[in-house]
């Protein structure tokens, strides 16, 4: 089975998340795991079918996000969440990506993530939920576009040219890929492509929150199997680090 993640409208968290309930990730489930793994009261996970542009998608939001400002308390909170290992290990490694790009891409972090960005709950929200929702479907070999990144961030330069990740932007203004979304797509993906010949078997789609004119803000996340009649030409495969 071949996963393809569709990056044409940029990559985010909460993206990512809604085009695994897609694919059929339990909402009530990933919400008890996340309640489990971030035992704060006050917060809760909404999750709704929406429409981009006439692209039908899933919408998962924080309600009632809250600051978590501190990366060493994020990691804390992982690894004494009762989590998988793998799921554990992939978010540590996830949070880690994104303290090494606050430091590398400002020359400090001071320990802490911004209040209004990364340093809120959210963020924790949707590395643990993606990493249990991609370790829950069993998506492990996984290819990528493009990624349309828009307006880059510091932190999300540093993740993608650390990963070589391909990149082009449709638009100067607005940031469509979030240094959480890079942080986790670069974790997951080993080669970043054109969509291989599949024999398409199901599709997920994430909505993001901007709505822009004339184009759906939508990652798609596609899967199906390859054969050797699909497949004439080798796959493209690209550096990967975490």
């Amino acid at each position: 089975m071949t996963t393809y993640i569709d990056c044409g409208a940029g990559v985010a968290g909460d993206m990512l998340l809604g085009a695994l309930i897609g694919l059929g990730l339990s909402p009530v489930e990933l919400e008890t795991t996340l309640k489990s793994a971030i035992p704060i009261k006050g917060w809760n996970l909404s999750v709704k079918g929406v429409e981009r542009r006439m692209w039908p998608a899933w919408s998962v939001r924080v309600l009632r996000d809250k600051p978590f400002t501190s990366p060493e308390r994020m990691l804390a909170a992982v690894r004494q969440a009762p989590l998988p290992p793998a799921v554990r290990h992939m978010s540590l490694e996830i949070l880690q990506a994104l303290q090494n790009a606050e430091r590398g891409a400002h020359g400090h972090d001071h320990n802490r993530f911004d209040p209004r960005g990364l340093g809120r709950l959210d963020t924790l929200v949707d590395v643990i939920g993606c990493s249990w929702g991609f370790w829950k479907l069993g998506i492990t070999d996984v290819a990528s576009s493009t990624l349309n990144t828009g307006r880059i961030a510091p932190a999300t330069s540093w993740l993608l040219a650390r990963a070589k990740v391909p990149v082009f932007s449709d638009s100067s203004t607005h940031e469509l890929a979030t240094p959480t979304g890079a942080a986790i797509l670069t974790h997951l993906t080993r080669r970043f492509i054109a969509m291989p010949p599949l024999e398409l078997l199901r599709a997920g789609y994430g909505a993001g929150t901007l709505e822009r004119d004339g184009k759906p803000n939508v990652l798609a996340i596609y899967q199906g199997k390859t054969s050797r009649k699909l497949l004439k030409y080798p796959l493209q495969r690209h550096a990967h680090n975490t």
